[in-house]
């Protein structure tokens, strides 16, 4: 009997770890985080103009096909402005938002 209770601990243990884990999962995306005024066309794919310095417009990720996505909580990369970076982030179900959970710094370009 104390057999079966320890397995079925360990089962029920094993369970909610792994729930916990995909719990606010996300998708990894490389991009850059730009203000909405300085995304400029290239090449036919938009593209964050790296010498606009306009501060009026939303924060929005830009990410490397060239989709623009307006940040849902812009004060979590205010820092990151112009800069190209990997983020982890969620598309939020009723907005054409993404609310950004983590941020990678990528090296220059």
């Amino acid at each position: 009997m104390r057999r079966i209770a320890g397995l079925l601990v360990l089962v029920l243990g094993s369970t909610i770890l792994m729930y916990s884990q995909d719990k606010g999962k996300g998708s990894e995306m490389t991009g850059w985080i730009c203000n909405s005024k300085c995304v400029k066309p290239n090449a036919g794919v938009a593209a964050c103009d790296a010498n606009c310095s306009d501060k009026t417009g939303d924060v929005v990720f830009v990410d490397d096909q060239g989709k623009v996505t307006k940040v849902a909580n812009p004060k979590k990369v205010k820092k990151e402005m112009g800069k190209k970076v990997k983020v982890k982030g969620e598309m939020m179900k009723d907005k054409d938002m993404m609310e950004i959970i983590d941020v990678f710094h990528l090296g220059a370009g």
